[in-house]
């Protein structure tokens, strides 16, 4: 049965920076301790009743196990029970990826590498004590200051400052992720509910192809060439000179742990202005444009050759499309990825296939005589194609809508899905 508009809902993300106490901190850190313990432990219980009984341990076993576990460890009493059982769910979707082909058979977590735990419910329904009458009451607050301070309650936990750098329903929020960076920094991921119909505009048919490479990182149909910025190269120097002494260090050691964290915010510092680029130029393209195509690019191969694996990386293709597929969505735009053949090879012009090797920066075509550089020709071969899905020949073009997904999330009237969004903004630069 198919939905209305005003049926089909979103779940957006928001990342916001934290300012715990001293106190709160170590909580925190005492949170994160006890549960990859607990992850470990479901995930060796069911590795042992598989090898040993050949038997299926399921999250309900697992969730229905917790109040035996908090007996036997008290420390289990500490964190929130809503925390725990999301704990073992993320070791069911762990084991539900592997045998969807997806992942690789779930390994045990490092504790420098469980850096997470999320609140699954932030409004509860009960009943009225008086009336009887069903009622939302909240499991996490938000209190509001003055500025863009505020502060979230958290059940067990106490007050967490954080700041609050775009407006939320708090109304509508549903989840609430509290994550740790290696550099120490601590964010506040929520998820909140918006219907469709909130978020989406008039479409007046803007449409531009974009090509991505390692010269410019975008060139459009449209003849504009944004230049790669190169963020990894303009700290290089300094990142191999704290990696080294990273090296000279003894492994565990107090100043092994500080340099360690100091080469953890180089590393922030370039992904946080990397991030901000894309969120600035994917915001700027949905502004721009209502039909957006790229190339369906498999950058897993493409960095396989060495000499172009760091710049490729360093651009940042795959989270340029997936901004710029999210943004799309909230603006009532549409992006669409392309099949990658012969986009550079082929004329835009009369569509005539010239070969060329990755040193050849001219498109020169010997059949109608067209000179162009060849990725502006690449960008106008890319449009082509999407414009071909855009009225209908939908062969060599995938329609994405959000997080890089085709599928999955409520269908619209046209039979297009709708997978959840991601937001997020780690420096409080809007995206």
């Amino acid at each position: 049965m198919s939905r209305t508009r005003e049926e089909i809902k979103f779940l957006l993300t928001y990342k916001f920076r934290a300012y715990p106490s001293v106190l709160l901190e170590y909580k925190m850190e005492n949170w994160l301790y006890i549960l990859c313990n607990l992850y470990n432990h479901a995930l060796e219980e069911r590795k042992r009743a598989w090898k040993e009984e050949k038997k299926t341990i399921t999250y309900s076993h697992q969730q229905n196990s917790l109040p035996e576990l908090k007996r036997k460890d008290p420390f289990l009493k500490l964190v929130h029970s809503q925390v725990l059982q999301d704990c073992l769910r993320r070791v069911d979707n762990a084991f539900q990826k592997f045998f969807r082909k997806e992942a690789k058979y779930p390994k045990k977590k490092k504790l420098s590498r469980y850096n997470s735990f999320t609140f699954p419910q932030v409004w509860m329904k009960q009943k009225d004590k008086l009336t009887g009458d069903p009622k939302l009451t909240e499991v996490i607050k938000l209190e509001r200051k003055n500025g863009r301070f505020v502060y979230l309650h958290l059940p067990k936990l106490g007050k967490l400052k954080i700041r609050l750098h775009k407006q939320i329903d708090w109304t509508r929020a549903k989840t609430v992720t509290i994550k740790r960076e290696p550099s120490g920094k601590w964010y506040v991921c929520i998820t909140v509910e918006v219907e469709l119909e909130e978020i989406l505009r008039e479409a007046q048919e803007r449409v531009v192809g974009i090509d991505l490479g390692v010269k410019n990182l975008a060139t459009t149909s449209e003849g504009e060439f944004i230049q790669h910025p190169k963020f990894l190269q303009k700290l290089e120097k300094r990142l191999k000179r704290e990696q080294k002494k990273l090296s000279r260090k003894k492994k565990g050691s107090t100043n092994w742990e500080k340099q360690k964290e100091r080469l953890a915010k180089i590393h922030e510092r370039i992904r946080n202005a990397r991030r901000d680029f894309l969120h600035k130029l994917s915001r700027y393209l949905v502004d721009s444009y209502d039909h957006i195509s790229f190339e369906n690019l498999n950058i897993k191969e493409l960095v396989q050759n060495i000499s172009l694996a760091k710049l490729i990386l360093d651009a940042g293709w795959g989270t340029l499309i997936t901004f710029a597929t999210y943004k799309a969505v909230m603006a009532g735009a549409r992006v669409v990825r392309v099949d990658p053949s012969y986009t550079t090879q082929d004329c835009s012009v009369c569509g005539f296939r010239v070969p060329k090797t990755l040193a050849e920066r001219l498109h020169e075509c010997p059949e109608c005589g067209a000179v162009m550089d060849r990725d502006y020709n690449a960008s106008l071969n890319i449009l082509r194609k999407g414009l071909a899905h855009l009225t209908g020949g939908r062969v060599g073009a995938t329609r994405t809508y959000a997080c890089g997904e085709g599928s999955g999330g409520a269908p619209s009237q046209e039979g297009v899905s709708h997978p959840s969004l991601k937001q997020e903004s780690p420096r409080g630069s809007p995206g």
